[in-house]
């Protein structure tokens, strides 16, 4: 069985206050895993904390280079998010990492029909999302069976900038070695694809 990765963009839940928000949980996994039964789906969490906390650049540089590892990062887009999402999905396209979007139709980020800048469009989709997304869809399962056929697709990578290698490097020099549930993420990703490169050289 093909394995693939998924970096999981989108809110995570950070404290008793997140319960009633719509956030990356098992039940969105399993939707994806069901999409993409054809295939074994290791998902790669931002929420996973690493052993040094204070190191903020060390911290973004593991989000970036879950982007960078993962076969397609999937973005929960159901309702509006914040920063962080649109850096993700921008180094994402940098990193070549396909973009897919869960964005249900008539919600934040998607309408059948939108009075816009004093036009009125059709299968309207927010341009930031428009540009960066490899795939938008409906729901989880979609975005899984998505998965499946981005699989094959090989990467296509553009010339970083400067502050998204400064992070990966921060990140691989200084945590990747202690960071155990990327550890084993990893372990199991290039057991799967031994020749997959997981450094920044």
């Amino acid at each position: 069985m093909m394995l693939v990765s998924v970096y999981c963009s989108g809110s995570i839940i950070k404290g008793g206050g997140d319960q009633h928000r719509l956030c990356w949980t098992d039940v969105e996994r399993k939707e994806v895993a069901s999409g993409a039964a054809a295939c074994e789906v290791v998902f790669l969490n931002p929420d996973d904390p690493i052993p040094d906390a204070g190191n903020t650049l060390g911290q973004f540089g593991r989000d970036m280079y879950q982007v960078m590892v993962a076969t397609a990062v999937i973005v929960d887009a159901r309702v509006r998010r914040g920063i962080g999402i649109g850096v993700e999905m921008a180094a994402a396209v940098t990193l070549g990492t396909p973009v897919v979007v869960v964005a249900p139709r008539n919600s934040q980020y998607r309408s059948d029909v939108l009075e816009y800048r004093g036009v009125r469009v059709t299968d309207y989709v927010h341009p930031h999302v428009a540009a960066l997304a490899t795939h938008v869809v409906d729901d989880f399962a979609a975005a899984g069976r998505a998965l499946v056929a981005l699989a094959r697709r090989p990467k296509a990578t553009q010339p970083r900038p400067a502050w998204l290698s400064a992070a990966l490097e921060e990140y691989e020099k200084n945590v990747l070695d202690i960071d155990t549930p990327m550890l084993v993420a990893l372990e199991r990703i290039n057991a799967a694809v031994p020749h997959m490169p997981t450094t920044t050289a």
